[in-house]
Protein backbone atom coordinates (compact mmCIF):
# COMPACT_ATOMS: atom_id res chain seq x y z
CA UNK A 1 0.00 0.00 0.00
CA UNK A 2 1.37 3.32 -0.76
CA UNK A 3 1.25 6.00 2.05
CA UNK A 4 -1.37 8.54 2.34
CA UNK A 5 0.15 12.06 2.42
CA UNK A 6 -2.15 14.77 4.24
CA UNK A 7 -1.69 18.26 5.68
CA UNK A 8 -2.44 19.16 9.37
CA UNK A 9 -2.43 22.38 10.66
CA UNK A 10 0.51 23.44 12.69
CA UNK A 11 -1.80 25.23 15.05
CA UNK A 12 -3.70 21.34 15.90
CA UNK A 13 -0.29 20.06 16.37
CA UNK A 14 0.97 22.40 18.67
CA UNK A 15 -2.38 21.81 20.65
CA UNK A 16 -1.67 17.83 20.91
CA UNK A 17 1.92 18.65 21.69
CA UNK A 18 0.49 20.90 24.81
CA UNK A 19 -1.87 18.31 25.47
CA UNK A 20 1.04 16.00 25.60
CA UNK A 21 3.38 18.09 28.10
CA UNK A 22 0.31 18.27 30.08
CA UNK A 23 -0.39 14.56 30.73
CA UNK A 24 3.14 13.96 30.97
CA UNK A 25 3.24 16.50 33.62
CA UNK A 26 0.16 15.03 35.67
CA UNK A 27 1.84 11.59 35.73
CA UNK A 28 5.40 12.90 36.56
CA UNK A 29 2.90 14.56 39.74
CA UNK A 30 1.05 11.16 40.52
CA UNK A 31 4.11 9.37 40.71
CA UNK A 32 5.88 11.84 43.06
CA UNK A 33 3.02 11.57 45.25
CA UNK A 34 2.96 7.78 45.33
CA UNK A 35 7.14 8.07 46.27
CA UNK A 36 5.80 10.63 49.08
CA UNK A 37 4.53 7.53 50.70
CA UNK A 38 0.57 8.36 49.04
CA UNK A 39 -1.18 5.26 48.02
CA UNK A 40 -4.05 4.34 45.58
CA UNK A 41 -6.97 1.50 46.65
CA UNK A 42 -10.00 0.51 44.87
CA UNK A 43 -12.59 -0.12 46.08
CA UNK A 44 -16.57 -0.87 46.98
CA UNK A 45 -19.15 1.61 48.46
CA UNK A 46 -16.44 3.93 50.03
CA UNK A 47 -14.62 1.20 50.98
CA UNK A 48 -11.56 0.06 50.13
CA UNK A 49 -10.23 -3.54 48.49
CA UNK A 50 -7.19 -3.50 47.58
CA UNK A 51 -3.91 -1.59 47.39
CA UNK A 52 -3.53 -0.35 43.15
CA UNK A 53 -0.72 1.91 44.06
CA UNK A 54 2.00 -0.43 42.23
CA UNK A 55 -0.55 -0.70 39.16
CA UNK A 56 -1.45 3.09 39.43
CA UNK A 57 2.26 3.45 39.66
CA UNK A 58 3.33 1.28 36.39
CA UNK A 59 0.53 3.21 33.93
CA UNK A 60 1.77 6.68 34.88
CA UNK A 61 5.19 5.27 34.12
CA UNK A 62 4.00 3.82 30.72
CA UNK A 63 2.36 7.42 30.07
CA UNK A 64 5.12 9.24 30.77
CA UNK A 65 7.48 6.90 28.43
CA UNK A 66 4.77 7.13 25.55
CA UNK A 67 4.74 10.85 25.85
CA UNK A 68 8.39 11.15 25.82
CA UNK A 69 8.97 9.08 22.99
CA UNK A 70 5.78 10.93 20.78
CA UNK A 71 7.73 14.55 21.68
CA UNK A 72 11.05 13.03 20.29
CA UNK A 73 9.28 12.26 17.39
CA UNK A 74 7.68 15.94 17.28
CA UNK A 75 11.05 17.19 17.82
CA UNK A 76 12.97 15.10 15.42
CA UNK A 77 10.29 16.22 12.51
CA UNK A 78 10.10 20.07 13.94
CA UNK A 79 14.35 20.50 14.23
CA UNK A 80 15.15 17.71 11.51
CA UNK A 81 17.43 15.38 13.85
CA UNK A 82 17.11 11.77 13.65
CA UNK A 83 15.12 9.98 16.39
CA UNK A 84 17.05 7.51 18.71
CA UNK A 85 16.60 4.19 17.25
CA UNK A 86 16.26 5.18 13.43
CA UNK A 87 19.04 4.77 10.94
Amino acid sequence: MTEIERLVPSGLIEHWAFHLRRQRARAADALWLIDQGFTIHDGRNGMPTHDATARHRAEQQAVIDDVNALLDQYDALNLRRPVEGDI
